[in-house]
């Protein structure tokens, strides 16, 4: 996805382009003045006495497009386009946060289903059980750290399927 000011800057070019089709666009020319010779230690006696920053870069002439301000109705329409894209974005935003939430709630009915198929199951094992059976002595045992059995039975029922191939 491009940045917004990417998009907003090809808006402004394109706007540009329809509103000044007269001519094509050429580069300013730079008037050249011919050098003339210096003697051979003309740089090393003044060189001394130019600033640093003057000798090192050159001030590139400024572009067209820099020293132009922008229109009000340029304004207008860059702002009409930021805020497009900005509600675009919230509103992609929320459909994803609604999305999230929706499986979210589907993931949890999930567990409700699968908790009620685990009850039905802990209770029909619970009526099978025998309490004096050597299973219905260690699970007595077991059931004591839960609040009720039905609790400890659905465990007890889903450590066993989890260990089952």
């Amino acid at each position: 996805m491009e940045s917004i000011d990417d998009i907003l800057a090809a808006v402004k070019a394109e706007y540009e382009t329809k509103d000044k089709p007269k001519e094509l666009q050429k580069p300013p020319q730079l008037k050249e003045e011919p050098v003339k010779p210096q003697p051979a230690n003309f740089l090393q006696n003044h060189s001394a006495n130019l600033p640093l920053a003057a000798n090192a870069i050159p001030k590139l002439p400024r572009q067209k497009w820099q020293n132009e301000p922008i229109s009000s109705s340029e304004d207008i329409v860059l702002a009409q386009i930021r805020a497009e894209f900005e509600e675009q974005e919230r509103t992609e935003q929320l459909k994803k946060q609604q999305q999230l939430r929706e499986e979210q709630l589907k993931q949890e009915q999930l567990r409700q289903k699968q908790r009620e198929v685990f009850k039905n199951q802990a209770r029909e094992w619970l009526k099978n059980l025998k309490p004096l059976s050597e299973e219905g002595l260690w699970f007595e045992e077991f059931a004591d750290a839960y609040p009720s059995k039905l609790e400890a039975a659905i465990d007890y029922l889903q450590a066993l399927r989890e260990t089952k191939p």
